[in-house]
């Protein structure tokens, strides 16, 4: 919409020359040409509101500079502000000095500006994503977020021996968006509010055994802010419903609230944060019940005419918990690429490590021996290619294949594992 308001924004300024400046001299034309060009740049760059400002301070001296009241004009159709917008359309129609090209494309954008008015003051949006597909999994028993101790009955264990196994990976979710059509005015700039909410089922079932299908069913719901061009940010409230083999086996809720600022030439800084709530439903499981807090920072940005990219960041974490042996400081480190081999397909590569410094002696490999406080260090190294299928039966599908492999070292030997991950899946979103 942005591209066509400029589109027309040119085609007028081009039409009405500098004789609505007849009365002024040389040096007052370039003085009002330089504040025009400061104003236009705010406004294309998404500062509708100090553009606004500009043009208005323009015209309150000027009233007669036509060029400036259309630019203003199409500031007000972009802060959805329609009457106004309409009122200095008209102002131009009205100066017998427009000529009628102006005018024609005058009139044109005026049926644009009626149209979006009538339009309702917010949208709903619905999407659906869908992926399908197998894994090979070389340790499906040491399971992700309950500290490696998992529960078999009723009672804990730790891994004696690796269970391989092949298996489903199925993912399902449906999300709604409602945006709201009139911005507001956050530091000058034009921000829309938009609330987005999203549900979703996580499965990986076995076909070794179904003590270590993993089910994860999640939603979540929230406010988000978005200036184009400058940054966007969410507040997403998120309740995860965890189910282990055959039982529950822990609920999660989270507040996450993140800021993507957009630094510009394709580059991007992301602020993100996690307060989460654990709460395990056997009672056997009940010491580590806790809370944890996260916070990180990432650095993203396109770069070779959009066909690599790279990522880089790091998080910490501090995990509390009713009993201190699974507790822990954490931090995180990751770095990323891909490169586009192909108009449709990528490769990348992603390397993450963290560490675990546990707060208490651990009592769970060895009861007799209370002194050993755990420490480890995991490390993650995944490679993938993905293809958008365009053609066939598959088309608008997605394709991808990927290898991860895990090393997690710890200073009791018992806790040390590796794990490798195969996966090839299909993905689509539908609107």
């Amino acid at each position: 919409m942005e591209k066509k308001h400029t589109s027309i924004s040119l085609v007028v300024a081009l039409t009405l020359t500098l004789a609505t400046f007849k009365a002024n001299t040389a040096e007052t034309i370039d003085h009002l040409d330089a504040q025009l060009q400061a104003a236009t740049e705010d406004r294309e760059a998404g500062k509708i509101y100090d553009a606004i400002r500009l043009f208005e301070n323009m015209l309150a001296t000027h009233p007669y500079l036509n060029r400036a009241r259309l630019e203003l004009a199409i500031a007000y159709h972009q802060a959805s502000l329609y009457y106004r917008a309409m009122e200095q359309f008209q102002i131009v129609l009205d100066d017998p000095a427009t000529g009628e090209a102006a005018r024609l494309a005058i009139r044109a954008y005026m049926d644009q500006v009626i149209d979006d008015a009538m339009k309702p003051e917010g949208s709903h949006h619905f999407s659906q994503y869908v992926k399908t597909g197998v894994i090979y999994n070389s340790n499906i028993n040491v399971v992700p977020g309950s500290s490696n101790i998992i529960v078999n009955g009723r009672e804990f264990f730790l891994p004696s021996s690796e269970i391989a196994s092949l298996g489903s990976d199925i993912v399902i979710s449906a999300s709604h968006r409602y945006q709201r059509k009139r911005p507001f005015d956050v530091d000058g700039a034009r921000t829309t509010f938009e609330w987005q909410s999203q549900a979703s089922l996580s499965s990986n079932l076995y076909t070794e055994t179904s003590d270590f299908d993993l089910n994860i069913i999640s939603a979540e719901t929230g406010p988000a802010f978005i200036s184009p061009g400058r940054w966007r940010g969410s507040l997403p409230l998120r309740v995860d419903m965890i189910n282990l083999g055959h039982s529950p086996l822990a609920t999660a809720l989270s507040l996450n609230p993140y800021a993507s600022i957009d630094l510009g030439h394709y580059r991007n800084l992301l602020i993100e944060s996690s307060l989460l709530q654990r709460d395990y439903d056997d009672p056997i499981n009940e010491p580590q019940n806790g809370s944890l807090v996260m916070i990180g920072v990432g650095y993203s940005r396109l770069i070779n005419d959009l066909n690599n990219g790279l990522e880089l960041g790091m998080r910490f974490r501090n995990r509390s918990a009713k009993d201190e042996q699974f507790a822990y400081d954490g931090l995180t480190l990751y770095v990323g690429g891909f490169h586009a081999v192909s108009a449709l397909g990528s490769i990348y590569l992603k390397v993450t490590y963290r560490s675990f410094a546990f707060k208490a002696p651990d009592t769970i490999v060895d009861e007799a021996n209370t002194t050993v406080i755990r420490n480890d260090r995991e490390s993650v190294a995944s490679f993938g290619f993905n293809r958008d299928v365009r053609l066939g039966a598959l088309k608008n599908w997605a394709a991808n294949a990927e290898m991860a492999y895990t090393d997690n070292r710890s200073n009791i030997g018992a806790y040390s594992y590796d794990r490798l991950l195969l996966s090839l899946s299909l993905s689509r979103y539908f609107e």
